[in-house]
């Protein structure tokens, strides 16, 4: 065998070799790529998951958002109706026609003893509190101011000063009761 049939040899050896390893590399690269796109699938997949999962919760959260928003807004109309109710109901009691009667009946339960005893009428009810004083049988004295509230009275003495005005009775004292029965009458 001649040396160029040995180098002939070997070139087609070689040549061989070379085509076997660019098909290996070849099938390698197709296995690869095969296997990339299976993983990138399961990527996408599990991604996409996740944003429906967290779609889900953020729509979740807004709508019960929404709902705290609703009962809060329906929390301070009511709150509103019901604080409008009040304020006519003293507005209306101040203009009762048996407004000195009511007063009258106010200063007779009226305990407070005393010899310089005070009754501080509501603006422009100081005829009707004058009436009142005499008519409940106290020896109090009507005050020469008046005070700028909407109807009642507030009674003083040396001591102490005890306010009977129809919003501090209303506002103060009766007001849980009053917000009970309205929030049932209306709601």
């Amino acid at each position: 065998m001649a040396l160029s049939d040995i180098l002939e040899k070997i070139k087609k050896e070689a040549e061989a070799k070379v085509t076997k390893l660019e098909q290996e590399y070849k099938a390698k690269i197709e296995q690869l790529e095969k296997e990339n796109k299976e993983k990138q699938k399961d990527i996408d997949e599990e991604m996409h998951k996740k944003v429906e999962e967290n779609n889900k919760k953020i729509i979740a959260k807004a709508e019960n958002l929404a709902e705290i928003e609703r009962k809060n807004e329906l929390l301070h109309a009511k709150r509103e109706i019901i604080e409008e109710a009040l304020e006519s109901a003293i507005e209306e009691l101040s203009k009762l026609d048996n407004y000195e009667e009511v007063i009258t009946d106010m200063l007779k339960k009226a305990d407070l003893k005393g010899d310089n005893t005070v009754v501080v009428p509501a603006k422009g009810k100081e005829e009707a509190t004058k009436a009142a004083i005499q008519n409940s049988g106290k020896s109090y004295f009507l005050s020469e101011k008046n005070s700028n509230m909407t109807g009642g009275f507030i009674l003083k003495t040396d001591t102490i000063e005890i306010d009977n005005s129809f919003s501090t009775i209303v506002n103060e004292q009766l007001r849980e009761d009053l917000e009970i029965k309205l929030h049932k009458l209306l709601f």
